[in-house]
């Protein structure tokens, strides 16, 4: 019998931690290149991914009071992977450049927040499991 420590969130989260790593990653590239000509800003496409392995329609049997709630018999997450997209939005510089610095900032602080939210999820998970390793004490 195996016994499995941790559950889908953990998964997800790690997922997640990793993505949105990756997504700070591109964004201060984008932020970097802003000058440079011809640049196209790229940004990662994790949610529609996410969205497609959670794809309520596809799972029958679950009772939720919300749609907007996970499903309780969540598919895999592992084989999520992000999709890289390069924007082919309008240039914002007289140089055929199409990195906006406002709203790649904006989108910095957002991936921010949100990478620091499931950080301190994740880490309070590891806390309560490490309370339960040494009995409450």
């Amino acid at each position: 019998m195996t016994i499995n420590l941790f559950d889908r969130t953990v998964s997800f989260l790690s997922k997640s931690l990793d993505m949105m790593s990756l997504r700070h990653q591109l964004i201060a590239s984008n932020v970097a290149n802003q000058d440079t000509p011809n640049y196209k800003s790229k940004e990662i496409n994790f949610r529609n991914e996410l969205e497609k392995v959670l794809d309520v329609k596809q799972l029958s049997g679950d009772f939720r009071t919300n749609p907007g709630h996970m499903p309780l018999n969540s598919p895999d997450i592992s084989g999520i992977d992000s999709s890289l997209i390069t924007e082919s939005g309008p240039a914002y510089s007289y140089d055929n450049n199409s990195v906006n610095v406002e709203v790649e900032m904006a989108n910095m602080a957002r991936n921010t927040i949100m990478y620091n939210a499931a950080a301190q999820v994740i880490t309070n998970k590891f806390r309560w499991l490490s309370f339960a390793i040494k009995e409450g004490r």
